[in-house]
């Protein structure tokens, strides 16, 4: 058994913190000149009064259209895993449960997921949401297979596809990684897994299928 691609299912399961999005539903997201961003105003914090300084922090407080694009995510789910163990044998698949639910006033998703592999019992849990200051996803996950926390960032990249990068830790170091999200409808999506090799180029490790229960 390829212990990193062990590593690599745990920290890939934080697809199931809701990283993975509807973003083909959601906002579009704009850059440009005109886009609003409170943490670039032209006045200096300086030179902010009292009431300026909170309006521009209930700005940031204040759930989005990208929060409302998030709202797919809510529910219970079953999920099918399949991933690459060994490049020379079919791919190993499994099955697990996750429940997506708002917290903290509908700013962030708690995701819970749950599965038997490799005939033990696995868990992770993460929170996700959308940065406003900074203008991106973002997603923290921890499981019992590691003592890491994971960060993702990422944004729409790939037409309707949303990408969520960080780095995942092995007994080898530390990893690129980036998980490819893709929503068929309503009550389906898949998450893709890829590992960055040596020489730059991504290997695709595996995917999880979710369908609504």
């Amino acid at each position: 058994m390829n212990r990193k691609s062990i590593l690599t299912f745990a920290a890939g399961a934080a697809c199931t913190a809701g990283l993975t999005f509807l973003v083909a539903a959601g906002p579009e997201h704009d850059h440009g000149a005109d886009s609003h961003d409170p943490m670039h105003e032209t006045k200096e914090m300086q030179e902010m009064s009292p009431e300026e300084m909170m309006a521009a922090m209930e700005v940031l407080a204040t759930p989005g259209a990208h929060h409302k694009a998030l709202e797919i995510m809510v529910g219970n789910w079953t999920a099918k895993t399949s991933f690459v163990m060994d490049p020379t044998q079919p791919p190993m698949e499994g099955a697990g449960t996750m429940s997506v639910k708002w917290v903290l006033g509908g700013r962030y998703l708690q995701s819970n997921f749950k599965a038997d592999f490799m005939g033990e019992p696995f868990e992770g849990i993460a929170y996700s949401g959308y940065d406003i200051a900074h203008e991106e996803y973002v997603s923290v996950w921890m499981d019992t297979m590691s003592t890491k926390i994971l960060n993702m960032t990422g944004n729409e990249e790939a037409g309707d596809a949303l990408v969520m990068r960080g780095t995942s830790t092995t007994p080898m170091g530390d990893n690129p990684m980036k998980i490819v999200t893709k929503f068929t409808d309503q009550n389906t999506w898949v998450d893709e897994f890829y590992d960055q090799m040596p020489d730059g180029e991504w290997m695709k490790s595996g995917t999880i299928t979710y369908t609504r229960d």
